[in-house]
């Protein structure tokens, strides 16, 4: 059993500014979707339907008669969740758990809409119609339950779920009956981002939890899926996987699991949130600078790159709306932001940079694509905004550059608007004098500051934690800005 744990999750769990008084905060609510396993298969014993803690709700996704309920009403979730004549799932165990290791003051709610043998593309609305056309009249049924559009019914429930408490996150378990597809990644991703932007919601603040199919050695008959279903943290920077290893099969067919086999699913998803809730940080990737681009504009051309100032250690990003952000790499770089990598589009006499987003998208504002952008040189900032008439913000061409590579010195940022040079994005393009910048790919590093040997260090050189030589004399190192360098093959700080 998960120990209980309060700490920073009493935090978590109180009181929350600023939200309506008729929304409790501590009560956590999970959108719950896929195909016949989430739905639940296996027939509820009688340990599973007793001993429910009320704290444990789920919200009926359609009227049933027996047990009487009514569509966009909570219960104490005793099965079945999703709809009349369906069994025990995942989300049973998976809240009961939740509950069980929560403060007393936290409740958990599911929202459950799962139709058995659905492929992905049944959760697509603009899909469905041509997905519907000549299936059988049982899977026909399970549709119509939803008015043949289940992932508006998702919608639908969720915002009615958001007047009494809060999204913390998404359970999803699908891909027997599209086994392998190569492109089902990016299609979760595409469900995903709708919901997130169909709900208000931040992919940061709601995680989507992905199951395994059953495995070979447990009777599956659909793990080659499992390889698929691995990518999705590639593709999803909130994504994770939940384990099916060892989880037994019900022995009849090669899809479902068992009664025993739901419950220990159930916990697992449970454990893997309740385990990101206690240690965010372990679950946060930490990311460095990868290869540096250097040469001419072409150089740029197909890549996704960071604009990093290797001697602050700093980087841009976008902060979110229409700010641009400059920060740590830890700030700069973390999933919750709207982005932190460019790539250079031809415009004008010069080069625009679009801002693209931790999944590898461009970056939309309310008018298209957003470029970094400077004000006129008595502006505040720069910033991320589309194109207007102007091709910039507040002056023509704002949101061109020229950019310039110098050996040694990295890439400068003029502006074709002011004719003047980039310093940071918290003032605008207005210096005469450039500053220069790395531009690179990123690569993953592990947490904390490692100890990086340099082979045969200059007596007096200064070098950064990545072996980067930045000061040849001791005069030039004792005006280093704060931060952590490497001399004669050891570490040292400048505060």
């Amino acid at each position: 059993m998960i120990k209980k744990f309060f700490g920073a999750l009493v935090l978590m769990c109180g009181a929350v500014m600023g939200v309506k008084a008729e929304v409790d905060p501590n009560f956590y609510i999970y959108i719950c979707f896929g195909q016949s396993n989430m739905e639940g298969n296996a027939q509820p014993e009688a340990q599973d339907k007793t001993g429910v803690d009320p704290r444990f709700k789920m919200m009926a996704c359609v009227d049933f008669s027996n047990p009487k309920r009514t569509m966009g009403q909570w219960y104490t979730a005793t099965p079945p969740l999703v709809r009349q004549g369906t069994g025990l799932g995942m989300a049973d165990y998976f809240g009961r758990t939740m509950v069980e290791n929560l403060p007393e003051n936290c409740r958990v709610g599911v929202i459950d809409v799962a139709i058995g043998g659905t492929s992905i593309d049944g959760f697509f609305s603009e899909k469905v119609e041509e997905y519907l056309k000549g299936q059988a009249d049982w899977f026909l049924n399970y549709y119509k339950a939803y008015d043949n559009d289940p992932y508006k019914r998702i919608i639908d429930m969720a915002k009615i779920a958001q007047e009494s408490g809060v999204i913390k996150g998404i359970l999803l378990h699908q891909g027997e009956t599209d086994n392998g597809q190569q492109d089902w990644p990016n299609k979760v991703k595409t469900i995903y981002k709708r919901m997130l932007k169909d709900l208000g919601l931040k992919a940061a603040d709601v995680p989507i939890f992905v199951g395994e199919t059953e495995y070979a050695d447990q009777g599956g008959g659909c793990s080659l899926h499992n390889t698929v279903i691995a990518r999705i943290p590639e593709v999803i920077p909130t994504g994770h996987v939940v384990s099916a290893e060892g989880i037994p099969g019900n022995g009849v067919d090669p899809w479902h699991f068992s009664a025993a086999g739901y419950r220990t699913f159930g916990k697992r998803y449970a454990e893997l949130v309740l385990d990101i809730m206690r240690n965010p940080e372990a679950y946060t990737k930490n990311w460095g600078v990868g290869e540096r681009l250097t040469g001419g504009v072409s150089a740029l051309t197909g890549k996704h790159f960071a604009i990093v100032n290797e001697t602050e250690w700093k980087a841009f990003y976008g902060s979110g709306g229409e700010d641009l952000g400059y920060g740590t790499f830890k700030e700069a770089f973390d999933a919750s932001n709207e982005g932190y990598q460019f790539k250079i589009v031809k415009l004008g006499k010069g080069g625009g940079l679009k801002l693209v987003t931790p999944d590898g998208e461009e970056y939309q504002t309310a008018d298209g694509a957003g470029y970094l952008n400077s004000q006129d040189v008595s502006g505040d900032c720069c910033f991320v905004n589309s194109l207007n008439k102007q091709r910039g913000y507040a002056i023509p061409d704002g949101a061109v550059w020229d950019l310039q590579y110098v050996e040694g010195k990295g890439w400068s940022l003029k502006n074709i608007g002011t004719g003047k040079y980039l310093k940071d994005p918290s003032h605008p393009a207005m210096f005469d004098e450039p500053t220069y910048f790395t531009f690179c790919t990123l690569k993953e590093v592990a947490a904390g500051i490692q100890t990086i040997t340099v082979e045969k260090p200059q007596c007096d050189a200064v070098y950064t934690l990545d072996g980067r030589r930045i000061t040849n004399s001791l005069e030039q190192s004792q005006s280093l800005k704060p931060g952590i360098y490497i001399k004669g093959g050891k570490k040292f700080i400048v505060k």
